[in-house]
């Protein structure tokens, strides 16, 4: 019966992980008409910047172009996400040179949704949406900026100060107000001579020399443009005034009648993509984890039924895939926790007592668990101290969601083991007999399953190596574990080791 169970839950996941692998290349299309000189096709990015949506958006690109684009008009709605990502696509937008990418902001395009937008030809804006804020700064407890050293900052900021700058000087935008969103202390005036209208952005020197000179802060703009202590974010309104975005639009399809384009296919996340991002969710990650846990532990406690292991090996597949389609996991990362889980198996089923490696396994399994919510940092990979804030934030994201995890899985093995046994139909299970009929799974925490060593006992399930035991001594059949690998029901055995409620046994020759 465990046989068949595993088969059959196997077959559905590794349906649906296939289903999930092949929707990565699936697009929502909708073409309207044959391509002209002027055919445009809108491409969604939205949602948390990763290396999968990296990815689609790279594969919509293609698409784009099968279908004849001109123009391409990139509907940004992000808060950011991967700096690594972001910068990937930053690139990619500035090598389409067959293509005007007009990048439309809908809502907001912050952190890396800015460093994106601004690498397009030119942005274009819906009434109130918002861009700006790419700084790697530091918030602390109370909600305020924390300073970061010298090193830490120049080591974070660098790839993507440079990035800022050279979408600055492709598109026409002043450098000090594109990288005025990514460094803090920088102090951005707009000033005016009276005397021949003449505009420009400075630093707080030059506005000290400037005002003494006669030049006056630009009317109808607040001065400082951007503040030492604050990041430069703009709503429309001051976008379209600093000439960071070149027009206005209700949506990317009003964009595109304004500007006479035709509408081949608007290209949107797939169903594939949306469940990926949902997956990727950490409450649903930390409710994976605890199911995990609590699956793992009952094919230990009562093993060779074969649901508990393909439970526990579904829940820990999307724990670790998920991670890795996103970007998030490393291979370093999934070795550890693989080496992990195989020194905790080898303490568990082979090597008596626990002792260093099943230490080792739990430090490597949790460690690279919690490693998968980290994304790498644009100097590699984030170590054991990642040096941008929002590493570090995902690093205490996933030490939360491991120890709340963790903590939730003991209250519920507490809870398993003082009430289960009490309820109706949960206090036993009914196992199929070698001979025919039917016998009773003890509970294992009754004073009548306990096992001695040295007790002879009859396999009712093959152990594979755990399964089902039938004690010669009281009658009573509980979960045992064979410290000679797979063995047929129906042998006979005898206890070699009882330690709480894992009992080990050995066929008798």
């Amino acid at each position: 019966m465990g046989g068949r169970w595993l088969t059959l839950l196997l077959l559905i996941a590794t349906s649906t992980l296939l289903g999930i692998a092949a929707a990565r290349g699936q697009t929502a299309t909708q073409p309207t008409s044959a391509p002209t000189n002027n055919t445009a096709v809108i491409i969604r990015l939205q949602g948390q910047i990763d290396d999968y949506n990296r990815d689609a958006l790279f594969r919509r690109f293609k698409e784009a172009r099968r279908a004849g684009a001109k123009t391409v008009i990139l509907d940004v709605n992000t808060y950011g996400g991967l700096v690594t990502a972001g910068l990937d696509i930053s690139r990619f937008l500035k090598q389409q040179d067959d293509l005007h990418i007009i990048a439309y902001i809908g809502e907001k395009a912050i952190s890396a949704g800015a460093m994106i937008s601004l690498a397009a030809d030119e942005i274009v804006m819906a009434p109130s949406a918002m861009i700006g804020d790419s700084a790697p700064i530091s918030i602390g407890a109370g909600g305020g900026m924390q300073p970061m050293g010298d090193a830490e900052r120049a080591k974070a900021e660098s790839p993507i100060l440079e990035d800022f700058y050279e979408s600055a000087v492709k598109n026409g935008y002043d450098p000090q107000l594109t990288q005025a969103m990514v460094q803090v202390g920088r102090t951005v005036h707009w000033v005016e001579n009276p005397a021949d209208g003449q505009r420009k952005f400075v630093d707080e020197n030059q506005y000290k020399t400037l005002t003494g000179d006669g030049w006056k802060p630009v009317e109808g703009v607040r001065d400082p443009v951007d503040a030492a202590n604050t990041l430069l974010t703009v709503t429309t309104d001051l976008a379209q005034k600093l000439g960071l975005a070149r027009g206005v639009a209700a949506s990317p399809e009003a964009l595109a009648s304004d500007r006479g384009l035709t509408v081949a296919a608007t290209l949107v996340p797939s169903g594939g993509e949306r469940l990926i991002s949902w997956l990727d969710n950490g409450i649903l990650r930390g409710i994976l984890f605890i199911v995990f846990l609590q699956s793992l532990y009952a094919a230990l406690h009562a093993p060779g039924h074969g649901f508990p292991e393909v439970l526990a090996v579904s829940s820990l597949g999307i724990l670790i895939g998920v991670p890795m389609l996103t970007g998030y996991a490393q291979w370093w990362e999934v070795l550890a926790i693989i080496v992990g889980l195989v020194l905790i198996a080898l303490e568990v089923f082979v090597i008596p007592g626990f002792g260093l490696p099943g230490i080792t396994g739990i430090v490597l399994f949790l460690g690279g668990l919690v490693m998968t919510f980290v994304g790498s940092e644009p100097s590699g990979l984030p170590g054991i101290l990642p040096s941008m804030p929002a590493t570090q934030d995902a690093l205490k994201q996933g030490l939360f969601v491991v120890t709340g995890g963790m903590a939730c899985s003991l209250l519920l093995w507490f809870w398993l083991n003082r009430f289960l046994p009490k309820m109706p139909y949960f206090n036993k299970l009914i196992l199929t007999n070698v001979g025919g009929g039917t016998a009773t799974l003890a509970p294992s925490n009754s004073d009548d399953s306990i096992a001695i060593v040295g007790d002879a006992a009859l396999a009712i399930t093959d152990l594979r190596p755990g399964g089902s035991a039938r004690l010669e001594s009281n009658g009573n059949v509980t979960a045992v574990v064979s410290d000679s690998g797979f063995v047929k029901a129906g042998a006979r055995l005898i206890v070699r080791e009882v330690a709480g409620n894992r009992i080990v046994v050995r066929p008798i020759a």
